[in-house]
């Protein structure tokens, strides 16, 4: 799948997130974010899960995609039920996070958990 227009991502970096199963978390504004899940949607296992970060409401289907806005404002407690949820031994759920800013500074201030945050950034986007 060629890179979409307008979407200010390497070609390698999208050939990665289409091609794997690996989780990603896009850094960046809400309109260049939302640009990366419109163009990767088509491609994204089924069933697809889009929840947001201030009601983490975790879907019971140990596959497909969940789709996380705003990672930035989970709570600790949030932070640690997404880890397990994704740490369950029959879970097999791809993850695509978005966040405005960053979570390698909250994760060294410990704002931000870090085998979380090393269990979502498996590809870093900055849209």
């Amino acid at each position: 799948m060629p890179v979409p227009a307008r979407l200010p991502i390497p070609a390698g970096d999208w050939q990665s997130l289409v091609a794997t199963r690996a989780n990603a978390v896009v850094v960046g504004q809400e309109d260049a974010a939302l640009r990366v899940w419109t163009a990767v949607w088509p491609s994204l296992e089924k069933p697809i899960h889009w929840v947001d970060a201030d009601h983490l409401l975790l879907p019971r289907h140990p596959a497909g995609t969940l789709v996380l806005q705003g990672a930035d404002m989970l709570t600790p407690s949030a932070q640690q039920q997404l880890f397990a949820w994704l740490d369950s031994e029959a879970r097999s759920t791809r993850v695509l996070t978005t966040t405005p800013r960053p979570l390698f500074p909250l994760v060294e201030s410990g704002a931000f958990l870090a085998k979380l945050y090393y269990r979502l950034n498996m590809l870093l986007l900055l849209v």
